[in-house]
């Protein structure tokens, strides 16, 4: 990403995205039509507007079609995501985030060519269950395809032993970091001894992984 944004909406999910983007260096203006909201964060964004972001004129006024993304964050009016997210679509903004409250919002979001949809609640839930089925697992992203990136924890079953344990070339996984006592090894000497609470970053399909949990 460059270095501009615009956030439309600033209610929970669309506060934190604008906050961390302007904590990461990025140029953010934040649009929301309530006067509380958007007064809460003109101290933190660039710029802040009170605006009805399903009006066109108004959205061009303020330049959002030449943000380099623009994410439409408007959590409780499902109509006005919808409009809000045609409108900077026709508008030919470069890239368009949008959030999606239930499964028949994000099929319309799609269809209006929506460049990424993102379902914070439905993702949340998903990654608290699997992180309670395997308690090791301290994050993990999902590239698709059912491969995952997954940082899991060193438990006292691994400690003393070497990557060996983890069986990892019969299982297909590959092990992509190490960091121990601050120390971050990329790529991992085979010879390195886990201790407790080592950090391990695998990389492989989902059952896979799940194979090699028991060894954690």
């Amino acid at each position: 990403m460059k270095g501009n944004a615009t956030v439309i909406g600033l209610g929970a999910f669309g506060s934190t995205v604008s906050l961390e983007l302007t904590r990461l260096g990025i140029e953010v203006l934040g649009i929301d039509t309530n006067p509380s909201r958007v007064s809460a964060l003109a101290d933190h964004l660039d710029r802040t507007v009170i605006a009805d972001a399903r009006d066109e004129r108004v959205l061009r006024e303020l330049g959002v079609h030449e943000s380099d993304v623009v994410v439409v964050a408007i959590g409780e009016d499902i109509e006005a995501n919808i409009l809000a997210t045609l409108v900077v679509k026709n508008m030919g903004a470069t890239q368009v985030w949008a959030k999606a409250l239930n499964a028949n919002h994000y099929k319309i979001l799609e269809k209006l060519g929506a460049d990424h949809i993102v379902n914070p609640e439905h993702e949340m839930g998903l990654r608290v269950a699997r992180t309670l089925t395997y308690p090791h697992v301290l994050d993990y992203i999902n590239l698709g395809d059912d491969q995952f990136i997954s940082e899991v924890r060193a438990s006292e079953c691994l400690h003393g032993k070497t990557i060996e344990a983890l069986h990892l070339v019969e299982n297909d996984i590959q092990c992509l970091v190490i960091r121990s006592r601050g120390m971050v090894m990329a790529p991992p000497p085979p010879s390195h001894h886990f201790e407790l609470g080592d950090q391990i970053v695998l990389l492989g399909t989902l059952s896979r992984l799940r194979r090699v949990s028991k060894y954690l």
